[in-house]
């Protein structure tokens, strides 16, 4: 009988994060072993996200998995979503998410 082990739901923050090469293989690794990777961006949704949906889409992140926050906290998405892990290149977020929630959030550099 083969165990199914959950699944963990990883996040990034977009820009300074998911935007940049070491960003993007991260999240293919994560992927690639089988976590659900969102996206939860501190970005306006009305605004031009072309790149956010290109890069989600080159990676195979469901639009469904694209998160705005609109400029406020991020750690209210976390509770909400339920995201296990959080990678973030704001330290003031980071902090925040690992203060108020359950979320491992990793300062990314």
């Amino acid at each position: 009988m083969k165990i199914q082990l959950a699944k963990t739901k990883i996040s990034f923050d977009y820009d300074g994060t998911l935007s940049t090469t070491k960003g993007k293989e991260l999240a293919a690794e994560k992927i690639a072993t089988g976590h659900d990777v969102w996206i939860i961006t501190a970005r306006q949704r009305e605004d031009n996200n072309d790149a956010v949906y290109t890069t989600a889409e080159r990676l195979g992140i469901p639009r469904s998995r694209i998160k705005y926050t609109n400029g406020k906290d991020k750690w209210p998405y976390m509770q909400r979503y339920d995201i296990d892990i959080h990678y973030d290149n704001n330290q003031d977020q980071v902090d925040k998410i690992n203060a108020n929630t359950l979320t491992r959030a990793i300062l990314f550099k």
